[in-house]
């Protein structure tokens, strides 16, 4: 069975192309992917169901493949871009202003980001095939990786902090951002009623990334820096949680 995920488009056949595009659709339609079946997605390709299975076993590898594939796409070029910029504080907002980009393009950077962290029969595969993924392949903790270890050789990420505390403190941030603009993107009341909603929206946006990026950056320049009074010696030790009455 051909294992596509890793692949270039190049290396894609043409039907393993449609059923990748029809996943895609299925998503800007708002379609949960977890109640999503084989044949939504075969029939919004335009082949056979048996078809399908000649490339995957069921539908979480169709699914989880697709969601691979182009979040790879778009981490590579998010990749190639920070790689070129000068300062941590500027790959910081690039950063933002991309989550901003591929979510008004496409759904599939929120499908993802609920499904890696989902154990769901779908999330539990992309979560192994993310595991067990070529190194070539760009996922967003790859890019958080790089982001971070130009962060410490600059001064912007203070020397104290653990690189997982750095890296998650950054996921953290994006996922509570995809969150806000998925919630605005299905009209919660996110912003209010000003009138003019557009003018409005971009305000908001740029702002939201001024205050992620700056609270971001004060964070992790240190704790001592920004709770002088803490102690940092001291080693972290759970207290045991209180019994609950029934």
């Amino acid at each position: 069975m051909e294992h596509t995920e890793n692949k270039g488009k190049e290396g894609l056949s043409p039907k393993v192309k449609a059923l990748y595009g029809a996943v895609l659709d299925l998503i800007g339609e708002d379609m949960d992917m977890r109640n999503v079946k084989v044949s939504d997605i075969t029939c919004r390709a335009g082949i056979g169901k048996g078809t399908a299975y000649e490339y995957f076993n069921n539908k979480e590898e169709i699914i989880s493949s697709a969601l691979l594939y182009h979040i790879n796409a778009i981490c590579s070029q998010v990749m190639e871009e920070i790689r070129g910029m000068g300062d941590f504080p500027s790959m910081l907002r690039y950063l933002f202003l991309c989550m901003d980009r591929e979510i008004e393009k496409r759904d599939c950077l929120v499908q993802f980001l609920h499904l890696v962290t989902d154990n769901s029969p779908v999330g539990r595969v992309m979560q192994e095939k993310m595991h067990g993924k070529n190194p070539e392949t760009c996922m967003p903790m790859d890019v958080i990786d790089y982001m971070v270890q130009t962060g410490i050789r600059q001064g912007a990420i203070g020397d104290g902090l653990p690189a997982v505390y750095v890296n998650f403190a950054l996921l953290s941030k994006l996922l509570m951002y995809a969150m806000y603009i998925a919630a605005e993107k299905k009209g919660e009341n996110v912003l209010g009623d000003d009138g003019d909603n557009a003018a409005a929206e971009t305000i908001d946006r740029e702002r939201m990334h001024g205050l992620l990026c700056e609270g971001l950056l004060r964070e992790l320049k240190g704790r001592s820096e920004c709770f002088p009074h803490l102690p940092t010696n001291i080693p972290f030790q759970a207290e045991p949680l209180p019994e609950i009455k029934k």
